[in-house]
């Protein structure tokens, strides 16, 4: 996950000859847009110029009398998990006329642990009925740990959610799929516990894929996917 700069020009005269007339000091603004990666070198908007944080809702502390506007600067990508929190540390600063109150902060934006988004279902009423009540989304492959895993998931509704098991090519292993896919007990939260029938040993060194599987409830209520989380025992 990362943050990278939205900035925003000012509206106004973009003639070259007229300093400040749309850019510079006083001018240009500036949001925080996510990013992912699969291998932390090439990252992609998950959804094109969304803005995650807001200058709006983080506003510089104002020069009274003034309406300059902020800048958000994610530095280093200042992020971690502590405890059922997941912490976005960035600066910003008040991009006030040269030498008339420039501000500079550290800010501190806080969500439940790893819920950056969520995969869902398509809602059928917003499509007139016709999107299917279940869908699913493969992982990358991983290669499991030696002494044995456990597989946690980040969800709401995770009931109406179960876990099969593939080798790396898509293919689906007997014993960890179909009506033996692994499920969890729990009704939702941050780290709810899948489970399967067979003994997961015989998987331990393997590389193997999961499919997660989410369909929608009878009283339909739809799962929400945040994260999965893979624990060596």
């Amino acid at each position: 996950m990362g943050l990278y700069g939205l900035w925003h020009n000012e509206p106004g005269d973009e003639s070259s000859q007229k300093q400040w007339g749309w850019f510079g000091y006083g001018k240009i603004s500036c949001d925080l847009g996510l990013v992912i990666s699969n291998d932390g070198m090439r990252f992609r908007e998950p959804v094109k110029g969304h803005v995650f944080i807001s200058r709006e809702d983080a506003p510089a502390t104002p020069v009274p009398g003034k309406n300059y506007p902020t800048i958000l600067a994610q530095s280093g990508n200042g992020i971690l998990n502590v405890g059922a929190e997941t912490r976005i540390y960035f600066g910003r600063w008040l991009n006030a006329a040269y030498g008339q109150g420039y501000l500079g902060e550290i800010a501190l934006a806080t969500l439940p642990r790893d819920r950056w988004g969520a995969v869902g279902l398509f809602p059928a009423a917003a499509h007139g009925g016709q999107i299917p009540a279940q869908g699913f989304v493969w992982s990358a492959p991983v290669r499991l740990p030696e002494g044995g895993f456990e597989l946690l998931l980040n969800a709401e509704q995770a009931g109406l959610i179960d876990v099969e098991i593939s080798d790396a090519r898509f293919a689906l292993l007997p014993g960890y799929s179909g009506d033996a896919a692994g499920k969890t007990t729990l009704s939702g939260g941050l780290d709810c516990p899948v489970g399967w029938r067979t003994d997961l040993s015989p998987l331990s060194g393997r590389t193997v894929r999961f499919k997660f599987n989410l369909r929608r409830g009878p009283d339909a209520t739809d799962p929400r996917f945040f994260a999965a989380v893979l624990q060596a025992k």
